[in-house]
């Protein structure tokens, strides 16, 4: 398991998501980015999302086989 934040612009509630090595937005959580840590999640938001984000964080399971 790690631990991953998901950012959501407040605005348009739309959640960042990564595109073509650059950063975009998207209406679907499944496709929202998964940014490893708390600071590089925040400074992308800063940058993307200029009327505030909500930061979400979550744990994904790392495991390649089934238990």
């Amino acid at each position: 398991m790690r631990r991953v934040f998901i950012v959501q612009d407040r605005e348009s509630a739309l959640f960042l998501c990564p595109l073509y090595g650059d950063v975009s937005y998207t209406q679907w959580l499944h496709e929202a980015g998964h940014f490893d840590d708390e600071e590089s999640a925040i400074e992308t938001a800063s940058f993307h999302c200029t009327e505030g984000f909500n930061l979400s964080s979550f744990f994904v399971n790392t495991n390649d086989g089934c238990n």
